[in-house]
């Protein structure tokens, strides 16, 4: 396991540098030690680095991670000042198991020893290439893909095949260089299409697999980044005819708005006219996916509470191997927050979730963990 990347040493400096460093030492020496230090001299004879090593190491994944946290918590004095303590150590070391997942799909693909001299980048790009083709929903993760990088909208499959997947994330990579700008223009695409929870999904897909590769093209300055503000909006046109067309940017260097005008009968099964916005409504409580995330662990098993989301937001589950592979795409956090996005109402997601467990294996352990899913998510609904 290597641990040298930006990530890692940010990450670590975060951490020494947080106003709580030493009750960010207590929680993670106890994970790693098996037992509770107060004494600083003891503490402080650990560094930072070495006990975040030995934490990430001890800790198989993120979600086991949390949990163990969260179970510590739990216990202590203190629950409510240590539950912040353990987000900051959730939130900085969250992109770390992001990159060590990535790692060991690298080696996987790397098996021909002549492939060994490949670049971190292209080994990188061909993986994401090979899982978005390989993904149930490939057709539209390409159409996605294609709508972001020529700024228009497609429906003809093969035209789009024609140009090919690595093609278009590479040109992607190039419109927008910055990370941060290409979330928010798929997000704006996305809430322009009829689909949109699939989309939100959809989305989320493409955006993991390409991350390690925004981290690469920093280090290295492969890309210009005097472009990246050039792309603050987008705007996917559609004319009276039935191919979607580009809109060029205006004269400010940026497009005005994200609109989706559908003239086209063929579009309607994937969009939607956008209508003027209406009265606005009364802002939503806001909500913290992390708390709402442990109130859950906490009362019910994480898995079901995973399974009986990703039968509400895609199709009932039936225990395939292809369910279980998409299922592992997505955190719990990814399901929480495409439910509390998604416009239902808490009736509705109630009943649902009910009906599902009650079709599931083991129907009372489901029903109960849809109860819990329901009085976690009914504050923010």
């Amino acid at each position: 396991m290597q641990l040298s990347s930006d990530s890692f040493y940010q990450a670590v400096q975060y951490l020494e540098d947080h106003p709580e460093s030493i009750r960010v030492k207590k929680l993670i020496f106890c994970i790693c030690q098996k037992s509770w230090e107060n004494a600083l001299n003891i503490l402080n004879s650990f560094s930072m680095e070495s006990l975040v090593k030995d934490l990430i190491t001890e800790q198989e994944n993120l979600e086991l991670l949390t949990l163990s946290l969260y179970k510590l918590v739990k216990t202590l004095n203190r629950p409510k000042v240590y539950a912040g303590v353990a987000k900051a150590i959730v939130e900085q070391l969250g992109p770390i198991y992001r990159e060590l997942e990535q790692d060991t799909e690298v080696v996987e693909v790397s098996a021909d020893p002549q492939e060994t001299n490949v670049s971190d980048e292209k080994i990188l790009l061909e993986q994401a290439v090979s899982n978005l083709t390989n993904h149930p929903e490939t057709a539209r993760i390409h159409k996605l893909v294609y709508a972001i990088s020529k700024n228009s909208w497609e429906n003809d499959l093969d035209r789009i095949q024609h140009y090919g997947l690595k093609n278009l994330i590479t040109e992607m990579l190039e419109v927008y260089p910055d990370y941060t700008v290409l979330k928010q223009a798929f997000v704006r695409l996305v809430n322009n299409i009829n689909k949109k929870n699939l989309y939100i999904a959809i989305s989320k897909v493409i955006l993991n697999q390409i991350y390690g590769l925004y981290d690469i093209l920093k280090q290295e300055k492969v890309l210009p980044q005097a472009n990246s503000n050039n792309y603050s909006t987008q705007i996917i046109a559609i004319n009276n005819s039935d191919n979607y067309q580009s809109m060029e940017p205006s004269s400010r260097g940026a497009f005005e708005t994200s609109v989706i005008d559908v003239a086209s009968e063929q579009m309607i099964t994937e969009l939607q006219q956008v209508q003027p916005p209406p009265p606005p409504s009364p802002p939503k409580p806001t909500y913290d996916i992390f708390e709402i995330r442990m109130e859950i662990m906490q009362y019910t098993n994480p898995l079901r509470a995973k399974i009986l989301l990703f039968s509400l937001l895609f199709h009932p589950w039936d225990r395939s191997g292809q369910d279980w592979s998409t299922l592992r795409s997505y955190t719990l956090d990814d399901l929480l927050e495409q439910i509390l996005q998604s416009g239902r109402s808490i009736s509705e997601i109630e009943g649902k979730l009910y009906n599902m467990a009650r079709a599931l294996h083991d129907p009372d352990s489901h029903l109960q963990t849809a109860s819990t899913v329901v009085e976690s998510v009914k504050p923010f609904l």
